[in-house]
């Protein structure tokens, strides 16, 4: 772990060496955690840019807007490295050596389930960008999240397999070591079957596998006409090729783990296929608008959806400064919980006295290698 970058205050004309002038208030000291060695790097460099983005744009403005006037924000970076562990002890030092009054990270839900239950102990507000797993949030006061659930993910393809797609049987393969492919794999088929489609076959594998070539020829034996690969991206256009080199010729459908899938020829086995995503630069909308045009001004690349979500985060952080004179962690758990709604790049994010928002869904489809916005859909009812 290490820490790659503390003050973003130049924006605000302030040192982070001297402190300032005296009379300028204190800096509100704000942590992200992120995957930005060993693994995962795309989804760190990523979520790092739209930190830096949305605290550069309120310390531009002479800070974020409190009921006691404009405060600069630090922004505090630190790299969880590859393991679950990592984020756990950044999450510490976040708290504890640098004094961060809140704590953005845990994209993926294997780190923020743990990460959650050490900012409940550390009575620090945390955010993950990310997680879509129900059990992130389940019982605690201290954590928001960005997404849909995973069982609004998984009804919603659920619902669209069965109605739009009108497929009959669908097969699944999913990590049964990950509590995102799990959860979303277990959603997918209960709301499916609900519509009175059928589970051809439900495999389950193991983290790292590398080679699933003998589960595909077993579910292409019970001759599903839809495939769902509820997994991360570096598992997914692997999975794609053996699943085509083994017969299989249906859709394939996929969850927001896809998303960062590597856009290009490489994409053949998954060309028609579909998969669900919180946000993407077509949604017509203003603040999706700005935010895209000053992304890529910024860093000269599109933004996605990951990135979207971790600019909302801070939004969402700024949103619950402006509800209270005192940047206590205690004080801004309590503002955080009275933001009902966020009008954010994603769209509007609606919480209803806790920290899963209701939030429409995305279905983007693989054209030529692309993604292209193929329709948004409402919380499935």
């Amino acid at each position: 772990m290490s820490i790659l970058s503390a003050c973003l205050l130049a924006a605000a004309g302030l040192s982070a060496c001297d402190g300032g002038r005296k009379d300028t208030p204190d800096p509100v000291r704000l942590a992200f955690i992120s995957m930005l060695s060993g693994g995962y790097e795309d989804i760190g460099r990523t979520t790092l840019d739209a930190a830096r983005l949305a605290v550069d744009q309120a310390n531009a403005e002479g800070g974020v807007m409190t009921p006691a006037g404009r405060r600069p924000v630090e922004l505090i970076v630190l790299d969880q490295g590859p393991t679950v562990e990592g984020g756990l002890d950044a999450l510490r030092a976040a708290v504890q050596r640098d004094r961060a009054v809140a704590v953005v990270g845990g994209f993926l839900s294997r780190d923020a389930i743990p990460m959650a239950r050490v900012a409940e102990e550390l009575r620090v507000p945390f955010i993950t960008p990310g997680s879509t797993n129900p059990e992130t949030t389940r019982g605690l006061h201290y954590t928001w999240r960005m997404p849909f659930t995973d069982p609004f993910q998984g009804a919603v393809l659920g619902q669209f397999a069965h109605s739009e797609l009108k497929a009959a049987r669908a097969a699944v393969l999913y990590d049964s070591a990950d509590a995102y492919s799990q959860g979303l794999a277990e959603s997918f088929r209960e709301a499916f079957t609900a519509r009175g489609g059928g589970i051809a076959a439900f495999v389950p594998y193991i983290t790292g596998a590398g080679d699933w070539s003998e589960h595909f020829q077993k579910l292409i034996k019970e001759k599903p006409d839809l495939l769902l690969l509820p997994n991360y991206h570096d598992d997914v256009l692997p999975q794609a090729r053996q699943a085509r080199a083994a017969g299989f010729k249906g859709v394939i459908l996929g969850g927001d783990g896809w998303e960062m899938l590597p856009q290009g020829p490489d994409l053949a086995p998954l060309e028609g296929c579909f998969f669900t995503t919180t946000w993407d630069p077509n949604l017509d909308t203003r603040r999706s608008l700005e935010f895209s045009q000053a992304f890529m001004k910024a860093y000269g690349r599109a933004a996605n959806g990951t990135a979207c979500l971790t600019y909302d985060a801070f939004g969402l952080l700024f949103a619950a400064l402006g509800r209270t004179a005192d940047p206590s962690p205690a004080a801004l758990r309590d503002a955080l919980a009275r933001v009902e709604t966020l009008d954010g790049a994603g769209g509007l994010y609606r919480y209803r006295g806790g920290g899963d928002p209701e939030k429409s869904a995305v279905i983007l489809r693989i054209e030529n290698g692309r993604f292209q916005f193929h329709k948004e859909l409402p919380p499935v009812p």
